[in-house]
């Protein structure tokens, strides 16, 4: 057979018997790809694996989720702690970012009725509501007034977050540092809470003193207690002043101060702090009054001074028989160990000592 011949027959078993494609080759995008006809009980592997799966979602009975309430309950039981502060740090991880003043205050202008059932009150008693999600909900539009006044001055870039919400019942948004609780069940109910995140308490005074006399006052540090002793005794200076100068009254907000001043071993510059806020520098009296009216005023401050510090052996009393008579370190406590001595120690050493 001739060479001709020969390629004449390669090119023609060719074209009767093309080679395989390869099977990594690539198709183009132009090709159609034919498929055989679909089963009709066939399910795309995805949504096999989602139902086939036994932890999906899909599968997994409700009754079984671990809610926020459980999680809350099992926090309770390891810690001991109360079931609401749980509950609601438990939600905090899930509750909505932080919005602007203006936000709410344009929600609260222009956002349509809430027409839902109030499953707190009955309708008639219910408050007029409208739902804005920063707030995980629906809120009382008087409501929402009163916070706007409390907030006041404040611009409309001021931001704020809802720290809990306890579904119709109340709600605690905080702002600056500032926490406050909104009744939900009621047309204007707003008030101020202790600044300690998770406290249910009220503040010793929202203005001058915001932290509870309970729980979080005496954990405040000397320059903290001096600050608010300051801005305690300037709001009473201002309020009483006018008529007398010498009838300021400190108070029981003034004795809760000294109290956790105590606590702190800082007595002496809370009491100076108040004094002279609420009446005078005791350098300065004979300078600011004159005759009679600086007698009186001078005999106010020694009154209270001396008040005041039957105040703090009280204090120091009582903290000494919460202790049992024993020192934080051990030792027995000495009841005259003097009151630039926490009254939890037997002495400024073993305080010292103690805070290393």
């Amino acid at each position: 057979m001739t060479p001709l011949i020969a390629l004449r027959c390669l090119r023609l078993d060719a074209h009767r018997h093309p080679p395989q494609a390869d099977a990594h080759a690539a198709v183009p995008r132009s090709a159609k790809v034919l498929r055989g006809p679909r089963r009709p009980d066939a399910v795309p592997l995805r949504r096999r694996a989602a139902w086939a799966c036994p932890s999906s979602p899909e599968k997994t009975d409700a009754r079984h989720q671990s809610t926020a309430a459980q999680r809350a309950r099992q926090a309770q039981r390891k810690t001991g702690g109360k079931y609401t502060v749980e509950l609601r740090q438990t939600q905090a991880g899930s509750r909505p970012g932080p919005f602007t003043l203006g936000q709410l205050l344009t929600a609260c202008g222009t956002a349509p009725d809430w027409t839902g059932e109030n499953p707190v009150v009955t309708p008639e008693w219910a408050p007029e509501m409208f739902d804005f999600a920063p707030l995980g909900g629906p809120v009382p539009y008087s409501a929402v007034l009163l916070l706007l006044g409390l907030l006041t001055p404040t611009s409309r870039s001021t931001e704020l977050e809802l720290e809990s919400r306890n579904g119709f019942h109340s709600l605690i948004v905080a702002c600056s540092g500032r926490r406050f609780e909104l009744v939900l069940s009621q047309d204007d109910y707003v008030t101020e809470r202790c600044r300690v995140p998770g406290c249910e308490l009220s503040p010793v005074s929202a203005h001058s003193i915001p932290y509870c006399a309970l729980r979080h006052l005496a954990a405040r540090s000397q320059d903290e207690l001096v600050e608010m002793a300051t801005g305690w005794g300037n709001a009473q200076r201002e309020e009483f002043s006018a008529q007398n100068p010498a009838a300021v009254p400190l108070g029981e907000e003034g004795d809760q101060l000294i109290a956790a001043a105590v606590a702190q071993c800082a007595l002496f510059p809370v009491q100076a702090a108040l004094i002279a806020s609420a009446y005078e520098r005791p350098d300065m009296v004979d300078v600011v009054y004159f005759g009679e009216q600086a007698v009186q005023v001078q005999h106010a401050m020694d009154t209270e001074y001396f008040r005041l510090m039957r105040v703090a052996a009280a204090t120091r009393t009582r903290i000494q028989k919460l202790a049992g008579g024993r020192c934080a370190r051990g030792a027995a406590l000495q009841i005259g160990a003097g009151p630039k001595v926490p009254p939890q120690f037997c002495s400024a050493v073993c305080a010292t000592a103690a805070g290393r």
